[in-house]
């Protein structure tokens, strides 16, 4: 689902009337860009929130079954992935505010949506581990657990690493 195309299929009037000005549907189109940002990041944190329900979901599985040896970690996992979402949702738009006095080109601003796309396939990591954790029985339970927080982990690093590439957009 790529949130530029919605935002540029979807113009309201005034919008309309403002692109007829010379030299503003340049400004519009960043402007568009942040918001295509935001919802992407929107879109993104609430898989984030899908992924912590499912966990729930385990976390329950499991403490019906009595297999509450492994509650805490999960507890501890889960937050952890809680917390990534929230970065991740209230993150600086990228270029919003700390952009707005430095022109940035267009294709660079298409590079930092390129990366923001890209945490979906981290996201999709962390999905597959809780599929393996859910079908884990036994010993299988720790490396699923292991394989889980690496996968949350380099999905935080991907976002910490969001602010790096935005300061690397700087001319």
């Amino acid at each position: 689902m790529d949130f530029r195309d919605r935002i540029q299929r979807d113009p309201n009037p005034l919008d309309r009337l403002v692109r007829a000005i010379p030299g503003f549907a340049g400004y519009l189109d960043r402007e568009q860009r942040r918001g295509a940002d935001k919802l992407l990041r929107e879109f993104l944190a609430e898989e984030i929130d899908d992924a912590v329900q499912r966990l729930e979901k385990v976390a329950t599985a499991w403490s019906k079954a009595e297999g509450i040896d492994y509650l805490d970690d999960l507890d501890q996992i889960a937050g952890r992935l809680r917390r990534a979402g929230d970065n991740l949702r209230y993150a600086d738009y990228g270029y919003s505010g700390f952009f707005d006095l430095v022109k940035i080109q267009e294709e660079d601003l298409h590079r930092f949506y390129e990366y923001d796309m890209s945490l979906r396939s981290f996201i999709a990591d962390i999905a597959d581990s809780i599929d393996d954790l859910a079908k884990a029985s036994g010993d299988d339970i720790e490396d699923a657990l292991a394989d889980l927080d690496e996968a949350i982990a380099a999905l935080q690093e991907m976002i910490d690493e969001r602010e790096s590439v935005a300061t690397d957009l700087v001319p």
